[in-house]
C-alpha cells in the first residue's frame, strides 16, 4: 500500500480514475476492500474484485471481439484465458487502463496460467503492484514456475513486518514452518495430543474459555473428525472436572461442494429449458441460497436474448458465476463458531483458533507445513493444535527429517 501511495503522490488519479485491486479468493477481496476503504488516500477511489469477476466483465464488454476471435469460454479458467487473449490487444488493455491506471494484485501466488495471462497483458500499460507469498499456495497442482519467472522480471521488495499479531509463539511457529522446521509450543501456541475420551472436553474448554472471535479449522481429511467433535459439543459436556454448555460449530460449505451438488441433479441432460432447470433444482434437499439467481438469470436470457435451452456446460458456467457472486457480496455464514477447512480460512483472521489435525492429511511434507502455517497464522492471540493420534507428533508438519 505504501508503494501505491507513493505512485499516486507522483501521478494523482484523474477524476474518473480509480485503483483496481484484484485477487483470486473472495476472502482476500473482502479484506482488500476493507483495507482500501480505511485508507484516506484511497477511500472512494478504488474497486476490489476477484480476477474471475474482472475477466467476466471484460469478456462481456468485448463479446463481439471475443466472438470474432472465436475465443473459448465456459468455466472460469476458459473465461480468464479468453480475457487474457483480449487484453493482449492493445485497444482492450488501454480501455481498462483509462479507468484503472494503477492495479494492485494480491495473493498472486495462486495465479495459474489463465489468470497470469490477464496480469501480464495489463502490465505494459499500467502501474501494476503485485503481492505474493509462494509458501501460502495450498494447491500442489498449481505450477508456480510461470508466475515466479514473470514475477522476477519486476522490481521486488521483500516484506518482513508482520501486522496480524505480535504474539511470540505464533510468530516463531510461522517462521519455523516456513523453514520446514518443527513448530514449538510457546506464548499463544499449544500443540497437544489428548486421549480420545478427553479430547472433546479439552477442545470444548478451549473454545468456551476464549474471549473474542473464535474458529475451528481442519485440513483435508479432517472433516469427519470435525463433524464428530461438533456433534459432541452441540450437546454440552459434563464430567467431574468440566461443565461445558452446548457450543454450536457452524460448518461453512465449500463453494465447490455446493456446485457439485447442484450439477449432480442436472445430470447428463443434453439441453434444459429454464423451467426444467427449476425442476431439477427443486430436487435438492438443501439448495444453496444462490440457486434462485441461476433460474432468474436463465429466464432473463430467454426473455432478452431468446435463449431457451442450456447445455450442461453452459449451465455449469452460469452456476459457477452465480455461486461466486453470492459468496463475494452476500454473507452466508450461519450463527455459531465457524467450522471450516484451512483452505476456506485463508485471508480471514480470528482472535482464537483451534486446529483439529487428523490422520491421513494428504500431500508432501511441505504441503503439510503450508497447511499448518496457514492455520496457525489465522490467529491473532492464541492457537491450539490438537492431533488425533500421538504418533502424529512425530511426523510432518510437527517434525521434519533432515534430507
Amino acid at each position: 500500500m505504501e508503494s501505491v501511495g507513493e505512485r499516486l503522490a507522483q501521478q494523482p488519479l484523474l477524476p474518473h480514475q480509480k485503483v483496481l485491486a484484484l485477487t483470486f479468493m473472495h476472502g482476500s477481496r473482502r479484506r482488500l476492500d476493507e483495507e482500501l476503504r480505511s485508507n484516506p488516500q484511497l477511500r472512494g477511489k478504488s474497486v476490489a474484485m476477484t480476477i474471475d469477476s474482472f475477466a467476466l466483465q471484460v469478456l462481456t464488454r468485448w463479446r463481439s471481439l471475443a466472438a470474432a476471435l472465436d475465443l473459448a469460454t465456459g468455466d472460469f479458467n476458459e473465461t480468464c484465458n479468453a480475457c487474457g487473449q483480449l487484453l493482449e490487444h492493445p485497444q482492450v488493455a488501454l480501455w481498462v487502463v483509462r479507468s484503472y491506471p494503477v492495479i494492485l494484485v494480491d495473493e498472486a501466488q495462486e495465479l495459474a496460467p489463465p489468470r497470469l495471462r490477464i496480469i501480464s497483458a495489463l502490465a505494459p500499460h499500467a502501474s501494476v503492484f503485485v503481492a505474493a507469498d509462494e509458501f501460502q499456495c495450498l494447491d500442489e497442482e498449481v505450477d508456480t514456475g510461470p508466475f515466479l519467472e514473470w514475477f522476477q522480471g519486476g522490481e521486488i521488495t521483500q516484506l518482513n513486518h508482520i501486522h496480524r499479531t505480535a504474539v511470540a509463539g505464533l510468530l516463531n511457529a510461522g517462521a519455523n514452518l516456513r523453514q520446514l522446521a518443527a513448530p514449538v509450543n510457546g506464548p499463544g501456541l499449544r500443540i497437544d495430543y489428548f486421549f480420545p475420551n478427553l479430547a472433546p472436553f479439552r477442545i470444548g474448554a478451549a473454545i468456551h474459555q476464549a474471549q473474542g472471535t473464535r474458529a475451528v479449522l481442519f485440513p483435508p481429511a479432517g472433516r469427519d473428525w470435525a463433524d464428530a467433535i461438533a456433534q459432541r459439543l452441540s450437546e454440552g459436556l459434563q464430567s467431574p472436572n468440566y461443565n461445558i454448555p452446548p457450543i454450536r460449530l457452524a460448518l461453512e460449505p465449500r463453494a465447490s461442494d455446493e456446485i457439485a451438488a447442484v450439477m449432480a441433479v442436472v445430470g447428463v441432460a443434453d439441453l434444459l429449458s429454464p423451467a426444467q432447470i427449476a425442476e431439477r433444482f427443486a430436487q435438492l434437499e438443501n439448495p444453496p441460497r444462490w440457486t434462485p439467481q441461476v433460474i432468474s438469470a436463465a429466464l432473463h436470457s430467454m426473455s432478452r436474448q431468446g435463449k431457451t435451452l442450456w447445455t450442461a456446460a453452459e449451465l455449469r458456467g452460469l452456476v459457477e458465476r452465480k455461486a461466486a457472486s453470492f459468496r463475494a457480496y452476500t454473507s452466508d455464514r450461519g450463527r455459531g463458531i465457524p467450522l471450516l477447512g484451512i483452505h476456506q480460512a485463508k485471508n480471514r483472521q480470528f482472535d482464537h483458533v483451534v486446529i483439529l489435525w487428523p490422520h491421513g492429511v494428504p500431500g508432501s511434507d511441505q504441503l503439510k507445513a503450508r497447511l499448518l502455517y496457514n492455520g496457525i497464522t489465522r490467529a491473532r492471540i492464541s492457537c491450539k493444535v490438537l492431533v488425533r493420534g500421538d504418533n502424529l507428533l512425530q511426523q510432518a508438519p510437527f517434525v521434519f527429517n533432515a534430507a
